[in-house]
């Protein structure tokens, strides 16, 4: 019954044609070359160098995988790593919730939802920080239940960062499924109804099959978050909490020093394992080249309490912790470091005026934004006419293509830990400046790959030129998934910690890396540390509502039309 359904299901082969008379494998070559050499130089050659220097010594290194406190960072590890497909789950919820919103609703919660991805780690973890403190008098949540629960204790940790990290990224699956859902064809659930196929059976046998595409792009989303989760427990979890909840990168950064380089190579490899074998569900989807024909005609929306309740409460949930950081950075700083801002003022700018007047907050600015352009314009050049070449598949051997695609997204998701001490030694003659923005290029290729790859097999075939041009008609067609790369590029670099603490400290040229230095006493500069992160928010939060029409398309369909 289930082969039948697919059967008559439409199946509308969108990708690019294969053209013998086009590019030849020679010239495809050339377009993989950048994208080859940053990620191969920087990430894969490491990485057997990582593999090989646990090896150094025999196997005796990998003893290192079972101590009790290395098992508990791999063991955090994997919890962050399934909590990326409790983000998935809730981005499903939502998108059902709003599915029939209307176009100003389901707007409004498009906008709210996702502009926590623009939000750093880090500013997520001191937000989470401010809300659930254990204090009453500071923290927002005891506050409004008039308890003394320690959020931030061994108990309920683990809630308060699974619902950072579903706060921060949930918004990018519910645009994922959102846009999936609208656009699936009514007749598919009809017919399943037609022959007498329960609810149950429905939801499994023809609905999660057709949304296995969207699945796969955000389950690589939350996935390359969960994996690198790093700042949000530095910046968030009290220090005497943090080995609760640190994952294996964040454990790899305290003690590498203490392990030696064979040990912490050995962890190195153990991580990577772990992140790579959660990264495969993600590999089937991501192969998919089904798409629908053209826009469904979009259910009619209702307007009942049913519908604009739960919307109405989530839109407020999503914009709570975004007001949370803001009154607490206008606040007095003694005032902040005694109470929450519900208790009222004084009100300030005056820790504005401190963050403005700091020359190295400042200088960090503007060099993290010249980074992030520059790693912009890296990726692009790297990314595009690979991603291009990867959407011909009769340019590569048949026997190469699942590899090649397994790689990009085992790449994509793999924490720089994994092949960071070969990687400190050979690019130390290079400069920090260079190295960090080969680094942060090299790191967002993969994933701009994807999700180009992603828009290109979608360019319908008319539309092709089937010339030696036929790359710029290809991206011409898909703008908004090249604006999505670019925008992502941009908002990885300038949020980035780890990287920054890797190649740049004590340098400290990179923004987060000062807001970071400032949260040392987080409570007493609770103050000075909203407003830090505050101007900090502003410029990616600038760049996705500037590009934001763009960015809905590229994550959802990838192509204009």
């Amino acid at each position: 019954m289930n082969s039948f359904m697919f059967e008559v299901a439409p199946h509308h082969d969108a990708r690019i044609p294969v053209v013998r008379h086009g590019i030849s494998r020679w010239r495809a070559s050339l377009y993989l070359l950048l994208a080859v050499l940053l990620s191969a130089g920087v990430i894969l050659v490491p990485l057997c160098a990582t593999v090989v220097l646990s090896l150094s010594g025999g196997l005796g290194a990998y003893d290192v995988l079972f101590d009790g406190k290395v098992l508990q960072a791999l063991g955090n590890s994997f919890v962050w790593l399934v909590l990326a497909v409790v983000v998935c789950v809730v981005g499903l919820g939502l998108a059902w919730l709003a599915r029939n919103a209307g176009p100003v609703l389901g707007g409004v919660l498009r906008f709210l939802l996702v502009l926590p991805a623009a939000v750093s780690p880090l500013t997520t973890g001191a937000i989470f920080r401010l809300m659930f403190d254990t204090n009453p008098r500071r923290g927002l949540v005891n506050a409004l239940f008039g308890t003394e629960v320690a959020f931030l204790g061994p108990v309920w940790i683990w809630l308060v960062f699974g619902l950072a990290l579903i706060w921060q990224w949930a918004g990018v699956a519910f645009l994922v499924f959102h846009e999936a859902l609208a656009r699936m064809p009514t007749n598919l659930l009809r017919m399943a109804r037609a022959f007498g196929i329960g609810r149950r059976r429905r939801l499994w046998s023809v609905l999660l099959p057709a949304l296995a595409a969207p699945a796969a792009l955000a389950y690589l989303f939350a996935l390359v978050a969960a994996a690198r989760v790093f700042d949000v427990v530095l910046m968030g979890a009290p220090g005497s909490m943090q080995a609760e909840i640190e994952g294996g990168g964040l454990f790899w950064w305290r003690h590498h020093g203490d392990l030696g380089d064979t040990r912490a190579s050995a962890l190195s490899v153990g991580l990577s394992v772990l992140v790579a074998v959660m990264a495969v569900p993600a590999l089937s989807g991501l192969r998919g080249r089904a798409t629908w024909a053209g826009p469904v005609a979009a259910a009619p929306s209702r307007k009942g309490w049913r519908v604009w309740l739960p919307s109405v409460a989530v839109s407020v949930l999503w914009v709570l912790p975004f007001a949370v950081l803001v009154l607490t950075s206008l606040r007095d700083p003694v005032a902040a470091a005694e109470s929450g801002w519900w208790r009222g003022g004084p009100w300030t700018l005056g820790s504005y005026a401190d963050a403005l007047a700091d020359a190295g907050f400042v200088r960090a600015l503007g060099t993290t934004f010249l980074r992030a352009f520059v790693v912009v314009c890296l990726v692009l050049l790297a990314a595009v006419p690979a991603a291009y070449v990867l959407a011909h598949e009769h340019l590569l051997p048949r026997r190469a293509w699942r590899p090649v695609l397994l790689v990009a997204v085992a790449l994509a998701v793999l924490p720089p830990q994994a092949f960071a001490v070969p990687l400190q030694q050979w690019l130390s003659p290079v400069g920090t400046a260079p190295a960090l923005a080969i680094v942060h290029a090299a790191l967002v290729i993969p994933l701009a790959v994807l999700v180009l790859h992603n828009a290109f097999v979608r360019v319908p075939a008319p539309m092709l030129a089937r010339d030696r041009w036929e790359m710029f008609h290809v991206v011409r067609e898909a703008r908004p998934a090249v604006v999505l790369a670019g925008v992502l590029a941009f908002v990885l670099v300038w949020n980035d910690t780890v990287v920054g603490l890797l190649l740049n400290w004590p340098a400290g040229d990179h923004l987060q890396l000062i807001v970071l230095e400032q949260s040392r006493h987080f409570m007493s500069a609770a103050s000075a540390v909203a407003a830090q992160s505050v101007i900090a928010t502003a410029v990616p939060v600038l760049v996705v509502v500037a590009t934001a029409r763009w960015l809905y398309r590229g994550l959802t369909r990838g192509v204009r039309r």
